[in-house]
């Protein structure tokens, strides 16, 4: 019997499962949080193939649907360990313990931080802002970033925020060029070139405006919320095999999605790709999916 584990539930591991299921493996799949990752919390998707536009939380809810529907198993733990025994891969939780012939691990990656958000973080400072952007309809808010991730979070703000400055430490947003039209293209929104935030303002317990550092000049911006959208780190501390290659900590792996490890494969973010996309997302669940399931055939059981 095929058998696999996939270490987390966004569209890379939905994907994964889909395929691993279709191929006739047994998948389980570990998810500590709810199905879907962080494209259940994006506002609207333009660029993923056949929808002119759909919200995340909709294509997270029929990929989890459809792989629900083909039987795959979820165990919502938290994965504190993965090792390598002498024929099978042995995941630690929170809960329990498990051994699988095959992994794919698609844990995606986590937000980086400022390092001065203090005790602020669900008191004025987010990082989603689909998450939290409606606790400041009709306010003045700050995106601190230039990337894909701040555009894509100040142009959902600027359609409910009364003003959205996008601070950022680069000379220009280096996001898709018509992305960063989308944005610009609301009066509301304030670009901040070359600016660097220096202190996040607190008042009564709450965000009250930050401090910004440009050309020499010490700023303030009143602002209610700042929304912290500086990239990403891959999700990957938990695996404990030696012989797993990384780049810059993210899992280098072929064009079958296997990793340096032989039944260990990942997709999506946590992958030393340079396009970080929902559909190359879902690319990687496909191939790392079925070839781990056609590993895992292989293995003595």
């Amino acid at each position: 019997m095929k058998k696999i584990a996939i270490i987390g539930g966004g569209v890379a591991g939905l994907s994964a499962a889909i395929y691993a299921l279709r191929s006739g493996a047994e998948v389980t799949l570990f998810e500590q949080f709810g199905l879907g990752g962080l494209v259940a919390t994006i506002d609207k998707i333009e660029n993923f193939p056949s929808y002119l536009s759909v919200e995340g939380w909709k294509l997270a809810n029929d990929m989890s649907t459809q792989a629900k529907a083909l039987g795959l198993k979820t165990i919502r733990q938290k994965v504190l360990s993965l090792t390598k025994s002498e024929s099978d891969f042995v995941l630690v939780t929170d809960k329990d313990s498990y051994s699988f012939p095959a992994v794919v691990v698609a844990t995606g990656t986590s937000h980086n931080k400022l390092g001065i958000e203090g005790n602020l973080v669900g008191r004025g400072v987010s990082y989603c802002a689909t998450c939290d952007g409606a606790f400041f309809r009709g306010k003045p808010v700050a995106v601190v970033g230039g990337g894909r991730a701040a555009v894509s979070e100040a142009t959902y703000l600027a359609d409910i925020c009364s003003i959205v400055y996008v601070v950022t430490a680069q000379n220009a947003l280096t996001a898709e060029e018509k992305a960063v039209e989308n944005l610009l293209a609301h009066n509301n929104v304030q670009l901040c070139r070359d600016t660097v935030v220096s202190e996040i303002i607190a008042a009564e317990g709450d965000v009250a405006g930050i401090r910004t550092f440009c050309d020499g000049q010490t700023s303030q911006l009143d602002v209610s919320a700042v929304f912290v959208a500086t990239g990403a780190v891959p999700v990957t501390d938990f695996i404990h095999i030696d012989d797993v290659e990384r780049s810059r900590g993210y899992l280098v792996v072929d064009g079958r999605c296997e990793t340096t490890v032989k039944g260990l494969f990942a997709a999506g973010d946590v992958t030393s790709g340079s396009l970080k996309q929902i559909v190359t997302a879902c690319a990687d669940g496909a191939k790392a999916g079925s070839f781990a399931a056609a590993y895992s055939a292989t293995v003595k059981q």
